[in-house]
Protein backbone atom coordinates (compact mmCIF):
# COMPACT_ATOMS: atom_id res chain seq x y z
CA UNK A 1 0.00 0.00 0.00
CA UNK A 2 1.40 3.42 -0.95
CA UNK A 3 1.58 6.32 1.49
CA UNK A 4 -1.17 8.07 -0.47
CA UNK A 5 -3.46 5.06 -0.24
CA UNK A 6 -2.73 4.73 3.48
CA UNK A 7 -3.58 8.38 4.12
CA UNK A 8 -6.79 8.15 2.11
CA UNK A 9 -7.80 5.10 4.17
CA UNK A 10 -7.02 6.94 7.43
CA UNK A 11 -9.54 9.60 6.38
CA UNK A 12 -12.09 6.79 5.93
CA UNK A 13 -12.30 7.51 2.22
CA UNK A 14 -12.35 5.06 -0.65
CA UNK A 15 -9.91 5.79 -3.48
CA UNK A 16 -11.69 5.48 -6.84
CA UNK A 17 -9.06 6.79 -9.22
CA UNK A 18 -5.62 8.40 -9.24
CA UNK A 19 -3.66 10.16 -11.97
CA UNK A 20 -0.12 11.52 -11.87
CA UNK A 21 0.24 15.17 -12.91
CA UNK A 22 3.48 15.59 -14.79
CA UNK A 23 5.56 18.79 -14.95
CA UNK A 24 8.32 20.71 -13.22
CA UNK A 25 7.11 20.31 -9.65
CA UNK A 26 8.82 20.31 -6.25
CA UNK A 27 7.71 16.75 -5.65
CA UNK A 28 5.12 14.25 -6.85
CA UNK A 29 1.55 15.43 -7.59
CA UNK A 30 -1.46 13.15 -7.95
CA UNK A 31 -5.07 13.95 -8.79
CA UNK A 32 -7.41 11.63 -6.92
CA UNK A 33 -11.12 10.87 -6.90
CA UNK A 34 -12.56 9.53 -3.66
CA UNK A 35 -15.81 8.64 -1.94
CA UNK A 36 -16.18 9.75 1.68
CA UNK A 37 -18.10 8.17 4.56
CA UNK A 38 -21.33 9.87 3.43
CA UNK A 39 -20.95 8.38 -0.06
CA UNK A 40 -20.08 11.79 -1.51
CA UNK A 41 -17.57 11.92 -4.33
CA UNK A 42 -14.75 14.44 -4.34
CA UNK A 43 -11.73 15.44 -6.44
CA UNK A 44 -8.48 16.39 -4.72
CA UNK A 45 -4.82 17.08 -5.41
CA UNK A 46 -2.26 15.23 -3.29
CA UNK A 47 1.22 16.81 -3.33
CA UNK A 48 4.07 14.81 -1.80
CA UNK A 49 7.20 16.95 -1.55
CA UNK A 50 10.69 16.14 -2.74
CA UNK A 51 13.49 16.06 -0.17
CA UNK A 52 14.65 19.58 0.79
CA UNK A 53 11.56 21.12 -0.87
CA UNK A 54 9.12 20.72 2.03
CA UNK A 55 9.11 24.39 3.03
CA UNK A 56 5.52 24.74 1.86
CA UNK A 57 4.37 22.42 4.66
CA UNK A 58 6.09 24.60 7.24
CA UNK A 59 4.50 27.71 5.75
CA UNK A 60 1.01 26.19 5.91
CA UNK A 61 1.45 25.18 9.53
CA UNK A 62 2.72 28.63 10.53
CA UNK A 63 0.12 30.81 8.80
CA UNK A 64 -2.82 28.51 8.02
CA UNK A 65 -5.19 30.93 9.75
CA UNK A 66 -4.16 33.72 7.38
CA UNK A 67 -4.18 31.49 4.31
CA UNK A 68 -7.57 29.93 4.89
CA UNK A 69 -9.41 32.56 2.83
CA UNK A 70 -7.00 32.26 -0.08
CA UNK A 71 -6.11 28.56 -0.29
CA UNK A 72 -8.11 25.34 -0.63
CA UNK A 73 -5.80 23.14 1.44
CA UNK A 74 -7.72 20.36 3.18
CA UNK A 75 -4.98 18.62 5.17
CA UNK A 76 -1.25 18.85 5.84
CA UNK A 77 1.06 15.98 6.81
CA UNK A 78 4.18 17.13 8.66
CA UNK A 79 5.65 13.64 9.06
CA UNK A 80 7.70 12.00 6.28
CA UNK A 81 6.86 11.98 3.50
CA UNK A 82 5.57 15.53 4.00
CA UNK A 83 2.52 16.28 1.89
CA UNK A 84 -0.59 18.40 1.48
CA UNK A 85 -4.08 17.64 0.23
CA UNK A 86 -6.14 20.33 -1.47
CA UNK A 87 -9.36 20.59 -3.42
CA UNK A 88 -9.00 20.04 -7.15
CA UNK A 89 -9.53 23.51 -8.64
CA UNK A 90 -9.36 22.28 -12.24
CA UNK A 91 -7.15 24.33 -14.62
CA UNK A 92 -4.94 27.31 -13.73
CA UNK A 93 -5.66 30.71 -15.22
CA UNK A 94 -2.63 30.42 -17.49
CA UNK A 95 -4.40 27.74 -19.54
CA UNK A 96 -7.18 30.10 -20.58
CA UNK A 97 -5.59 33.55 -20.33
CA UNK A 98 -3.67 34.02 -23.60
CA UNK A 99 -6.60 33.51 -26.06
CA UNK A 100 -8.73 36.14 -24.26
CA UNK A 101 -9.39 39.60 -25.69
CA UNK A 102 -7.64 42.58 -24.13
CA UNK A 103 -10.84 43.56 -22.32
CA UNK A 104 -11.31 40.04 -20.96
CA UNK A 105 -7.68 39.87 -19.81
CA UNK A 106 -8.11 43.13 -17.89
CA UNK A 107 -11.18 41.69 -16.19
CA UNK A 108 -9.28 38.55 -15.13
CA UNK A 109 -6.30 40.55 -13.90
CA UNK A 110 -8.57 42.90 -11.97
CA UNK A 111 -10.08 39.89 -10.17
CA UNK A 112 -6.61 38.62 -9.27
CA UNK A 113 -5.49 42.07 -8.13
CA UNK A 114 -8.58 42.39 -5.94
CA UNK A 115 -7.78 39.08 -4.31
CA UNK A 116 -4.11 39.97 -3.80
CA UNK A 117 -5.14 43.29 -2.26
CA UNK A 118 -7.30 41.32 0.19
CA UNK A 119 -4.26 39.24 1.12
CA UNK A 120 -1.93 42.22 1.43
CA UNK A 121 -4.31 44.21 3.61
CA UNK A 122 -5.51 41.33 5.82
CA UNK A 123 -4.79 41.42 9.54
CA UNK A 124 -1.33 39.97 10.10
CA UNK A 125 -0.43 40.10 13.80
CA UNK A 126 2.85 38.47 14.86
CA UNK A 127 3.71 37.23 11.36
CA UNK A 128 7.13 38.83 11.77
CA UNK A 129 7.88 36.10 14.32
CA UNK A 130 6.83 33.33 11.93
CA UNK A 131 7.98 34.28 8.44
CA UNK A 132 11.20 35.38 6.82
CA UNK A 133 11.43 38.81 5.24
CA UNK A 134 11.94 38.94 1.49
CA UNK A 135 15.02 40.83 0.35
CA UNK A 136 16.40 41.67 -3.08
CA UNK A 137 19.72 39.95 -3.82
CA UNK A 138 21.84 39.17 -6.86
CA UNK A 139 20.76 35.52 -6.87
CA UNK A 140 18.43 35.77 -9.84
CA UNK A 141 20.92 37.78 -11.91
CA UNK A 142 23.61 35.13 -11.39
CA UNK A 143 21.24 32.32 -12.34
CA UNK A 144 19.99 34.18 -15.43
CA UNK A 145 23.51 34.99 -16.65
CA UNK A 146 24.50 31.34 -16.20
CA UNK A 147 21.49 30.17 -18.22
CA UNK A 148 22.07 32.75 -20.97
CA UNK A 149 25.73 31.77 -21.18
CA UNK A 150 24.77 28.12 -21.65
CA UNK A 151 22.21 29.13 -24.25
CA UNK A 152 24.82 31.21 -26.06
CA UNK A 153 27.10 28.17 -26.29
CA UNK A 154 24.40 26.22 -28.12
CA UNK A 155 22.59 28.80 -30.28
CA UNK A 156 24.00 31.44 -32.61
CA UNK A 157 20.88 33.62 -32.32
CA UNK A 158 21.63 34.50 -28.68
CA UNK A 159 22.75 38.14 -28.45
CA UNK A 160 25.62 39.18 -26.21
CA UNK A 161 23.70 42.43 -25.65
CA UNK A 162 21.17 40.52 -23.53
CA UNK A 163 23.81 39.72 -20.91
CA UNK A 164 25.05 43.32 -20.98
CA UNK A 165 21.49 44.65 -20.54
CA UNK A 166 20.89 42.57 -17.41
CA UNK A 167 24.22 43.50 -15.83
CA UNK A 168 23.76 47.18 -16.67
CA UNK A 169 20.18 47.19 -15.32
CA UNK A 170 21.31 45.97 -11.89
CA UNK A 171 24.02 48.63 -11.84
CA UNK A 172 21.68 51.38 -13.10
CA UNK A 173 19.10 50.67 -10.39
CA UNK A 174 21.72 50.29 -7.61
CA UNK A 175 20.44 46.92 -6.41
CA UNK A 176 23.33 46.64 -3.97
CA UNK A 177 22.09 49.71 -2.05
CA UNK A 178 18.34 49.28 -2.24
CA UNK A 179 15.86 48.49 0.52
CA UNK A 180 12.12 48.13 0.02
CA UNK A 181 10.39 51.45 0.68
CA UNK A 182 6.77 50.39 1.03
CA UNK A 183 5.18 48.54 3.97
CA UNK A 184 5.92 44.88 4.62
CA UNK A 185 2.88 42.62 4.27
CA UNK A 186 2.17 38.91 3.88
CA UNK A 187 3.06 38.02 0.28
CA UNK A 188 2.37 34.78 -1.56
CA UNK A 189 5.77 34.90 -3.23
CA UNK A 190 4.97 33.09 -6.50
CA UNK A 191 1.56 34.16 -7.87
CA UNK A 192 2.16 33.66 -11.59
CA UNK A 193 -0.86 32.45 -13.55
CA UNK A 194 0.00 28.75 -13.18
CA UNK A 195 -0.47 29.14 -9.42
CA UNK A 196 -3.78 31.00 -9.64
CA UNK A 197 -7.17 29.36 -10.15
CA UNK A 198 -10.71 30.63 -10.58
CA UNK A 199 -13.11 28.21 -8.91
CA UNK A 200 -16.77 28.69 -8.05
CA UNK A 201 -16.51 32.41 -8.78
CA UNK A 202 -13.49 33.04 -6.55
CA UNK A 203 -9.74 33.38 -7.02
CA UNK A 204 -7.51 30.87 -5.19
CA UNK A 205 -3.73 30.52 -4.87
CA UNK A 206 -1.60 27.38 -4.68
CA UNK A 207 2.14 26.79 -4.04
CA UNK A 208 2.91 29.00 -1.04
CA UNK A 209 6.49 27.74 -0.72
CA UNK A 210 7.96 31.25 -1.10
CA UNK A 211 5.50 33.11 1.16
CA UNK A 212 7.20 35.77 3.28
CA UNK A 213 6.87 39.33 4.47
CA UNK A 214 7.62 41.78 1.69
CA UNK A 215 6.39 44.66 -0.42
CA UNK A 216 2.95 44.17 -2.02
CA UNK A 217 4.75 44.90 -5.30
CA UNK A 218 6.59 41.61 -4.89
CA UNK A 219 3.48 39.62 -5.80
CA UNK A 220 2.35 42.04 -8.51
CA UNK A 221 5.64 41.90 -10.38
CA UNK A 222 5.60 38.09 -10.30
CA UNK A 223 2.01 38.07 -11.58
CA UNK A 224 3.20 40.12 -14.56
CA UNK A 225 5.63 37.41 -15.65
CA UNK A 226 2.80 35.75 -17.59
CA UNK A 227 1.72 39.03 -19.22
CA UNK A 228 3.18 39.91 -22.61
CA UNK A 229 1.39 43.16 -23.38
CA UNK A 230 2.60 46.67 -22.45
CA UNK A 231 -0.93 48.01 -22.02
CA UNK A 232 -1.81 45.25 -19.56
CA UNK A 233 1.39 45.83 -17.61
CA UNK A 234 0.50 49.52 -17.38
CA UNK A 235 -3.03 48.57 -16.32
CA UNK A 236 -1.77 46.38 -13.47
CA UNK A 237 0.80 48.97 -12.36
CA UNK A 238 -1.81 51.74 -12.07
CA UNK A 239 -4.77 49.67 -10.88
CA UNK A 240 -3.03 48.04 -7.96
CA UNK A 241 -2.01 51.25 -6.24
CA UNK A 242 -5.62 52.42 -6.45
CA UNK A 243 -6.86 49.16 -4.95
CA UNK A 244 -4.44 49.44 -2.03
CA UNK A 245 -5.43 53.03 -1.40
CA UNK A 246 -9.11 52.02 -1.32
CA UNK A 247 -8.20 49.60 1.47
CA UNK A 248 -6.19 52.24 3.37
CA UNK A 249 -2.76 50.79 2.56
CA UNK A 250 -1.03 53.93 1.34
CA UNK A 251 2.28 53.84 -0.52
CA UNK A 252 3.69 57.14 -1.76
CA UNK A 253 3.93 57.44 -5.53
CA UNK A 254 7.73 57.64 -5.54
CA UNK A 255 8.07 54.65 -3.20
CA UNK A 256 5.55 52.65 -5.22
CA UNK A 257 7.43 53.41 -8.44
CA UNK A 258 10.81 52.54 -6.97
CA UNK A 259 9.67 49.25 -5.45
CA UNK A 260 7.97 48.33 -8.71
CA UNK A 261 11.07 49.04 -10.79
CA UNK A 262 13.43 47.01 -8.64
CA UNK A 263 11.11 44.07 -8.09
CA UNK A 264 9.91 43.95 -11.69
CA UNK A 265 13.46 43.87 -13.06
CA UNK A 266 14.53 41.28 -10.47
CA UNK A 267 11.56 39.01 -11.08
CA UNK A 268 11.73 39.38 -14.85
CA UNK A 269 15.36 38.27 -14.61
CA UNK A 270 14.30 35.36 -12.39
CA UNK A 271 11.56 34.24 -14.75
CA UNK A 272 13.84 34.59 -17.76
CA UNK A 273 16.29 32.17 -16.09
CA UNK A 274 13.44 29.80 -15.27
CA UNK A 275 12.09 29.85 -18.85
CA UNK A 276 15.55 29.08 -20.27
CA UNK A 277 15.94 26.27 -17.73
CA UNK A 278 12.60 24.80 -18.82
CA UNK A 279 13.70 25.10 -22.45
CA UNK A 280 16.78 22.99 -21.70
CA UNK A 281 14.47 20.46 -20.01
CA UNK A 282 12.39 20.21 -23.19
CA UNK A 283 9.33 22.18 -22.05
CA UNK A 284 9.51 24.94 -24.69
CA UNK A 285 10.23 25.25 -28.40
CA UNK A 286 13.06 27.36 -29.82
CA UNK A 287 10.85 30.01 -31.47
CA UNK A 288 8.86 30.43 -28.27
CA UNK A 289 12.09 30.77 -26.31
CA UNK A 290 13.27 33.55 -28.65
CA UNK A 291 9.99 35.43 -28.21
CA UNK A 292 10.13 35.17 -24.42
CA UNK A 293 13.74 36.34 -24.19
CA UNK A 294 13.25 39.28 -26.54
CA UNK A 295 10.20 40.49 -24.65
CA UNK A 296 11.63 40.08 -21.16
CA UNK A 297 15.00 41.61 -21.99
CA UNK A 298 13.08 44.44 -23.66
CA UNK A 299 11.09 44.93 -20.46
CA UNK A 300 14.24 45.02 -18.33
CA UNK A 301 15.67 47.64 -20.67
CA UNK A 302 12.44 49.66 -20.71
CA UNK A 303 12.07 49.80 -16.95
CA UNK A 304 15.71 50.18 -15.99
CA UNK A 305 16.61 52.82 -18.58
CA UNK A 306 13.36 54.67 -19.26
CA UNK A 307 14.91 57.97 -18.17
CA UNK A 308 17.90 57.61 -20.51
CA UNK A 309 16.01 57.18 -23.75
CA UNK A 310 17.52 53.76 -24.39
CA UNK A 311 14.16 52.06 -24.75
CA UNK A 312 12.09 52.02 -27.93
CA UNK A 313 8.90 50.88 -26.19
CA UNK A 314 6.27 53.01 -24.43
CA UNK A 315 7.11 53.91 -20.83
CA UNK A 316 5.09 53.07 -17.78
CA UNK A 317 3.64 56.08 -16.01
CA UNK A 318 6.43 55.97 -13.44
Amino acid sequence: MTQLEQRVREKKWKLLHKETIHGTHAGHITRIEVVDGDNERGMFIYKEFAENRENEVDIYLKIKKHMKKFSKVVEVWDEAPKAILMSDLSSPLKDSFQPLSLKEKKKVLQSVLQRLSDLHTSEQPLLGNQLKTHTITFEWRRWCLDELTKLCANHQWVQAEWIHTINHAYEQLSFDQYEVRGPYVLTHGDPHLENIFQHEGEIWFIDWEWASLGSPLRDITILLQDVYDIELIQFVFLSYRSLLEEKKLIIGKEDYQKDFKLLYVDHTTMMLAWEIHKYFEGYAKEEEMKRIIEFKVGEIKRIAFNKTGESNTPELDI
